[in-house]
């Protein structure tokens, strides 16, 4: 019996010891959707591994609430939160991005406010142009999520988070690089966060812009939460009450 999709092998497994080929043997599930997926994410496999983990342990837990992306891209990690609650019918999934443009780093973004400025900026433009279309390719057939069940906010995040419903929040999975992105996606989150909720932070450990951005946030937060940087340079933020 092939073990269920509940079941991962652990992000943390070394890359040269053959994470991709040991994932699967122990979760073929898991891997193919590693493969479906690797064209549509930039983050890596492990990252991905470890995202899939922090949802199904929210399910698991029984947290109320919504499943918010913010910083889609092409739809990868969408695409594996859609398949975390796909048996659930009574989750949404929130995905906040501009698709089309990216914002201008601070001087909070440290060195890798340098870095963009020296890449091409129309370079950029041009791989972020079909954004949207590959993300509802990504969560409506590649995860099999309906339609109805996945809202998409396009635009600048401080134009579009005052559209969302105000539902609470079980999970989010926030990745979106520089300062003055993460600020506002913390804020919302924050605003509707359940008992429980978990908050995964994909550049923690890779944007000084996200990982100041973070700590401001546990620093000033009146929730009790708890912050665990991970080995794969991700960060979970867990709200305790």
């Amino acid at each position: 019996m092939r073990p269920a999709l509940n079941y991962a092998l652990h992000p943390y497994w070394p890359v040269r010891l053959g994470f991709r080929k040991a994932l699967k043997f122990v979760n073929p599930q898991a891997a193919d959707l590693l493969e479906k997926t690797d064209g549509l994410a930039l983050s890596t496999p492990r990252a991905r591994i470890s995202l899939l983990r922090e949802c199904r342990d929210v399910l698991q837990r029984k947290v109320p609430g919504e499943f918010v992306e913010f910083g889609v891209h092409r739809g990868g990690t969408a695409a594996i939160l859609a398949t975390a609650i796909i048996g659930k019918s009574n989750r949404r999934l929130h995905l906040f991005d501009r698709w089309g443009d990216l914002p201008e780093p601070t001087e909070e973004d440290g060195f890798r406010k340098e870095a963009y400025a020296r890449a091409n900026r129309m370079d950029r433009i041009a791989l972020l142009h079909d954004s949207l279309d590959s993300t509802k390719y990504a969560v409506e057939v590649l995860a099999s999520l309906p339609a109805e069940r996945v809202t998409y906010y396009q635009g600048w995040f401080n134009d579009t988070i005052g559209q969302y419903p105000g539902k609470p929040i079980a999970f989010a999975s926030i990745d979106t690089d520089y300062y003055e992105s993460t600020v506002p996606a913390l804020e919302l989150c924050e605003r509707y966060a359940s008992r429980g909720a978990t908050f995964f932070i994909d550049d923690f450990g890779a944007w000084p812009g996200a990982e100041r951005a973070t700590r401001e946030f546990i620093a000033r937060t009146k929730r009790k939460v708890h912050l665990s940087p991970t080995p794969t340079g991700q960060a979970v933020v867990a709200f305790l009450d």
